[in-house]
């Protein structure tokens, strides 16, 4: 009996530990499987990870194409601009009289007649002393244009340019250094003042390049006239 008993007992103490191993095993199998990632699920995140990026480059290649096609608009705006300024009609011009009176030439106390410029810088000599005085240049009207080309053409001359020329500054002598590009020295450039209805010669103290510096007696219209020989000074 004893012998039996103890059969019975062995054989449940193995069937025991069989079971514990088995439920070992399945545990760890289970856990296993939790720490891992199927074939399948690294694919999908692939896919996903390349769809993101396809769609990141699409966005920058739009972006570039419109900064593209700002930078060419902007291209075609100055290059429009550049054709209409070069296209656009010059100033009208008289046959006789000044050319146009800009504001920059008004700036620079200037007169422009048939492409020849004359200005006056200030600094006249007043009485035999330097000054900060200013000399106004001015247009004359149609009329007197006309006279002094009659006047440039009966001392067999040419016309430069014809101002008028003024101030809020009495004087007895004045000294008078208009700036005039183009001229050089040795050039024959006589000046000539309208006195009464008629043109009088005054003296040229000076002619060098881009100046010529005239002595004055009274503000009036002067005529700048380029002659084969300088004449003598008259009245």
């Amino acid at each position: 009996m004893k012998k039996i008993l103890a059969l019975v007992m062995a054989g449940m103490m193995i069937v025991s530990s069989s079971i514990c191993v088995c439920a070992t095993d399945s545990a760890g199998t289970g856990n296993s499987g939790e720490g891992s990632i199927s074939p399948q699920a690294e694919i999908a995140q692939l896919k996903a990870e390349l769809e993101a990026q396809k769609k990141a480059y699409e966005k920058l290649e739009q972006a570039n194409k419109t900064q593209s096609a700002q930078i060419s608009a902007l291209i075609d705006a100055v290059k429009a601009t550049a054709n209409s300024k070069q296209s656009a009609p010059a100033p009208s011009r008289g046959s006789s009289g000044p050319d146009y009176r800009n504001q920059q030439l008004i700036r620079n106390n200037a007169v422009s007649f048939n492409g020849n410029i004359i200005g006056q810088g200030g600094h006249v000599e007043i009485n035999g002393g330097r000054s900060n005085v200013t000399f106004v240049l001015g247009v004359p009207d149609g009329g007197t244009l006309t006279s002094a080309n009659t006047l440039a053409g009966s001392v067999r001359g040419g016309l430069i340019n014809c101002v008028t020329v003024s101030s809020t500054v009495g004087f007895r002598t004045a000294r008078v250094n208009f700036y005039m590009p183009g001229v050089v020295a040795g050039d024959t450039i006589a000046v000539y003042q309208l006195q009464n209805g008629k043109w009088v010669q005054l003296p040229t103290a000076e002619i060098r390049k881009d100046h010529v510096v005239v002595d004055m007696t009274r503000y009036g219209t002067l005529a700048f006239i380029r002659v084969p020989v300088l004449a003598a000074v008259t009245g």
